[in-house]
């Protein structure tokens, strides 16, 4: 059997679908190959090296055009069909079943239905939405395969073990946490979006800057606003994944918004991590999108916590 998927979507994402991959990787019989599309096939290919996983880059999708797939799975917002590009690599796709997330409610879909034929399957979204998007990921392969009765050995599984499936340290050499010294606070263009401002990232400086060497990160997003950040601490420059690791096995606290890399700090447990969601729809956010680690310590809070720091002391 060869299954495709295809998400292309954020860093938290991908993360958050190693789970999934990693219990096709084990459960599913007879599995020949799995091909991952991303955009971020490198992190893919260093966090499970398997010779039967190919991670493919997005932009290279069009090498997979002779290819032949029992099953394709498109996850993330390929699920609300936003493009006619995006439409077209779903109908391009040479497989026997193609799986595509839907919600019942939007016209689209039902549009989509009327038209396709009986190899694609639409998959309602609010049924099986299981909570954080770990669990929802998992839970709309483990649907789209019973729909096709293909003998996985899922009663096995229950929501605690899809989790442990979410470790690092099966894939990267552990660093000791009394080496790291490093607080990383990362600036995030988004956040300034919802209204979070200089100051407050000021604010955080202030505060954080007691607690050990500390670094303000700026990732190819947030370039523009590096020079313009007036504070005397020390600011680094990040354009790539791989510098974005092995800062976070220098740290030993790592805080920013609601961002791929608080989910990369959390998956690689760094032991303390503080993500800041907005206020407008706070609890639907963090039940889906907030950072899990089966190690970390994780600390979830809003926008409007910014200004008391006293919640930080909770787990520092």
């Amino acid at each position: 059997m060869k299954i495709l998927f295809y998400r292309d979507d954020g860093l938290g994402d991908t993360l958050f679908t190693i789970p999934t991959v990693a219990f096709l990787l084990n459960y599913v019989k007879d599995l020949k190959k799995i091909f991952w599309v991303t955009n971020h096939d490198n992190l893919v290919s260093n966090v499970i090296r398997e010779e039967r996983l190919s991670a493919v880059n997005v932009k290279n999708i069009h090498q997979l055009s002779d290819n032949y797939f029992d099953v394709a799975l498109f996850l993330g917002p390929w699920g609300r069909v936003r493009s006619f590009g995006h439409l077209k690599t779903i109908l391009s796709l040479n497989s026997d079943y193609k799986f595509i997330s839907s919600y019942s409610s939007k016209l689209v879909f039902k549009i989509l239905k009327l038209f396709l034929g009986n190899k694609y399957f639409f998959v309602d979204f609010e049924k099986i939405f299981k909570g954080h998007d770990i669990l929802n990921t998992f839970n709309f392969v483990l649907n789209s395969f019973k729909l096709l009765n293909f003998n996985i050995d899922y009663l096995s599984l229950n929501d605690k073990k899809i989790l442990e499936l979410y470790n690092y340290e099966v894939y990267f050499v552990k660093k000791d946490v009394l080496q790291r010294r490093k607080v990383v606070l990362h600036f995030t263009y988004k956040s300034l979006q919802f209204g979070a401002t200089f100051n407050d990232y000021y604010r955080l400086v202030d505060y954080l800057k007691s607690k050990g060497d500390l670094v303000v990160a700026f990732g190819p997003y947030e370039k523009k606003y590096l020079d313009n950040f007036s504070s005397k601490t020390e600011k680094i420059f990040i354009d790539n994944i791989d510098d974005y690791i092995d800062l976070c096995f220098d740290s030993f606290l790592f805080v920013g918004f609601d961002t791929g890399p608080v989910h990369l700090a959390a998956f690689l447990n760094v032991p303390y991590v503080v993500s800041f969601f907005p206020d407008k729809g706070f609890e639907h956010r963090i039940v889906r999108w907030s950072p899990f680690s089966n190690y970390s310590k994780c600390l979830v809070l809003r926008y409007s916590d910014l200004n008391k720091m006293d919640k930080l002391e909770k787990i520092i």
